[in-house]
């Protein structure tokens, strides 16, 4: 596992093979792919593509939403 981050209920997981998983709420997570590039993080979900940018202590989306970097993570099943 790389990074870890979450905002209110959602979570993003992102592992070192490119990989991550998206859960929003109570929703299943979801397998999704991404790279990162100088301080940009960008997903691939579905045909859609999101980007974030990398911060000091977590990542933000262009509409302004703010996910904290969390240790030690766990998610609920």
């Amino acid at each position: 596992m790389k990074r870890k981050f979450q905002s209110g209920n959602n979570y993003l997981v992102l592992y070192d093979c490119g990989t991550a998983f998206l859960r929003y709420g109570n929703s299943a997570p979801v397998k999704c792919d991404y790279y990162e590039s100088g301080n940009l993080i960008t997903i691939r979900l579905e045909g859609d593509t999101m980007q974030m940018r990398v911060e000091e202590g977590g990542i933000s989306l262009a509409m302004g939403d703010r996910w904290e970097e969390v240790y030690p993570f766990e998610i609920a099943a």
